[in-house]
């Protein structure tokens, strides 16, 4: 099976770039649509990493930190997202951005607590200093997002674009829910959840690109009619 590790990774970084590519293509360059393009670029080069790390047995520490950075920016990214679609457009909306930056600059100083410390198939386990508050760090803005996002679709004001926040929020929640209670009911998986977590969010992938080939004028427009 050593042929085989991170293969389901390669599948689905396939998956993503072909979303991607569909992306900036097909959809319209608004605001919304980049901030997607961003995010499902994220969840391509983490699946690419975490297939070239296991595939070629490249566990080096620096490899690790830099999927790390890679995917560290897809929480925040989404929740940029979400404040976007609600027309938040204070500039300290960049400060969702500082914790994440903080912690990856102080792991600069650790680099080498960084491993893989078991790859399969399926997923690979991690090892890294502050798992704990990287963990707070890291969901603190998918639950931010889905809270948002839930108060948005019951929100009158949001009713032309009710079924696309719907969609939105859909991806969001297919992704974290499984995985969060697959965790809770199997603690010793714990290691995974990074994996896990990215492999769920092919939903989130898909969604957001359809969500993006919605969101565009004349959508809106014949939405308005």
């Amino acid at each position: 099976m050593e042929d085989f590790q991170g293969i389901i990774s390669l599948f689905i970084a396939c998956v993503e770039i072909v979303l991607l590519i569909n992306l900036l293509i097909f959809s319209e360059k608004n605001k919304e649509n980049k901030i997607i393009i961003g995010i499902v670029t994220l969840l391509f080069g983490y699946q690419f990493m975490e297939f070239f790390m296991c595939y070629t047995a490249s566990h080096s520490y620096l490899l690790v930190y830099i999927s790390f950075i890679i995917i560290s920016f897809l929480p925040p990214l989404m929740l940029y997202l979400v404040l976007t679609v609600n027309k938040f457009n204070n500039k300290s909306i960049l400060l969702i951005f500082v914790p994440i930056v903080v912690l990856l600059t102080y792991y600069l100083f650790v680099l080498n607590s960084f491993e893989i410390t078991n790859c399969t198939v399926l997923f690979a386990a991690y090892e890294m200093p502050l798992g704990d508050l990287y963990g707070v760090i890291y969901y603190s803005p998918i639950i931010t997002s889905i809270y948002l996002l839930s108060k948005m679709v019951s929100n009158p004001i949001y009713k032309e674009n009710k079924i696309n926040l719907v969609i939105m929020l859909v991806g969001i929640l297919a992704t974290f829910v499984p995985v969060a209670l697959i965790i809770a009911m199997f603690p010793v998986l714990i290691d995974y959840v990074e994996s896990f977590f990215c492999k769920a969010a092919s939903i989130i992938a898909l969604t957001f690109t359809l969500y993006a080939m919605r969101n565009n004028s004349k959508e809106k427009e014949s939405s308005n009619e």
